[in-house]
């Protein structure tokens, strides 16, 4: 950034002098040797100003409020050349006149960041009713990869809503897979982020046309893990001395029986149950990620857990999502599975094979995890069938070894 020096003069300008004997008192900005004057609006006598201290001399009020005024006036000219430069401008004595009588209408424009903060404010609010945990994470941590990239690129720390272009869109990315050697995936769910911020902006009226419109990206195909019978059972059968290691265990099986996600089964009270005419016990509470209405029966593992931890703080002391995920990697290498577990998985298995491998039907299964729509659902569905498939095949290979036939 290019460096600067900036000094503010009071001086009387003695030829403009009225028939009071009053002359206007004159400022002069002066940027790397170039200067504007212009006036301040307030007068003095030749004999009352004090060119030394560029300031009326004595103690009456008239004297005290003038000076009062310049050295106000002083503050606001360094206060609008900090802002000026905050903002990326290049700093003239002239910009810095047009700033301080507010005709610089950038000073007024939103930033990319006002409109992060706007958004994350709003949103913090709402964690554990609408909004998850991890969820509000996610929008602090690309905030930060936000800030990141403009100082890195710009050397600045913010941009001007109007400054975000194709060309800082496709930098963006080009950092998150470069820099930063992130997958596709994550990439597009940060770029997603910004399209979201963006839309705001043009609902809030402070830019015109959100420039991400033009940008395709794209997600991956993913492959769903969830764990079949077998590995179900290794969980289930599972024996450890570390604690840590079996409240992992036993949360994640609840998320298995139950299909609730980390931030419901953590937002989970007693008020949440309910007991129908037959007896059964059924958990009925609204998706924190949705809203929508979950209606789940309570099978036996999952009430087993819940009474094991009767009489705590907490209805299921889950540990946080970190940790959890953590000690389930553990958990999966000790019971020989090859598989790649998060807490999440457990709401996969609980759709797949605790449900549909099951022949519970795909709409009562869409209700149960509070889905809005069946489609949502059927992926699970494809997935048993693409590993019932697999597994055939292998046992088709057994038999047509050596066959007659």
């Amino acid at each position: 950034m290019e460096k600067h020096c900036t000094m503010v003069y009071f001086s009387l300008r003695e030829s403009k002098q009225n028939k009071k004997g009053l002359s206007p008192i004159e400022v002069s900005i002066t940027t790397n040797g170039k200067r504007i004057y212009f006036s301040t609006g307030k007068q003095a006598s030749a004999a009352d100003w004090n060119k030394e201290k560029q300031a009326v001399k004595g103690k009456s009020e008239e004297a005290q409020l003038i000076n009062g005024y310049l050295i106000q006036l002083r503050n606001k000219i360094y206060q609008k050349e900090i802002e000026l430069l905050q903002k990326g401008y290049l700093i003239t004595a002239e910009l810095l006149k047009e700033a301080i009588t507010d005709k610089v209408e950038a000073l007024n424009e939103k930033t990319l960041l006002d409109v992060l903060n706007e958004h994350n404010t709003e949103r913090k609010a709402m964690i554990g009713k609408t909004v998850a945990p991890a969820t509000y994470w996610v929008f602090e941590y690309t905030g930060r990869l936000f800030k990141e990239f403009i100082q890195k690129k710009y050397e600045r720390k913010d941009l001007y809503l109007r400054e975000i272009n194709l060309g800082f869109i496709q930098g963006f990315h080009a950092y998150l897979l470069g820099e930063k050697k992130m997958g596709q995936n994550s990439c597009t769910k940060h770029l997603k982020f910004l399209k979201k911020l963006l839309n705001l902006a043009v609902a809030n009226s402070y830019i015109s046309y959100n420039p991400v419109n033009a940008y395709k990206v794209e997600r991956e195909p993913v492959e769903v893990d969830f764990l079949d019978e077998e590995e179900l059972r290794k969980i289930i059968n599972f024996d450890t001395p570390l604690p840590r290691l079996e409240r992992a265990k036993d949360m994640f099986l609840f998320g298995c029986f139950t299909g609730l996600s980390y931030i419901d089964i953590k937002t989970l009270t007693p008020e949440h149950f309910e007991k129908d005419s037959a007896g059964r016990i059924w958990i009925k509470k609204r998706r924190v990620k949705t809203g929508v209405l979950s209606r789940i029966p309570l099978l036996p593992i999952a009430k087993l857990i819940l009474d094991k931890y009767k009489g705590g703080e907490k209805l299921l002391p889950i540990q946080d999502p970190a940790d959890i995920n953590k000690y389930l990697k553990d958990i999966a290498i000790l019971c020989g599975i090859n598989k790649r577990i998060c807490f999440h998985t457990s709401r996969h298995t609980f759709a797949s094979t605790v449900t549909l491998a099951n022949n519970i039907s795909l709409e009562v299964v869409s209700k149960m995890l509070g889905h809005t729509n069946t489609r949502m659902t059927a992926h699970y569905a494809k997935l048993i069938d693409k590993c019932i498939g697999e597994q055939m095949d292998k046992l088709m290979d057994t038999f047509t070894g050596d066959s007659d036939y």
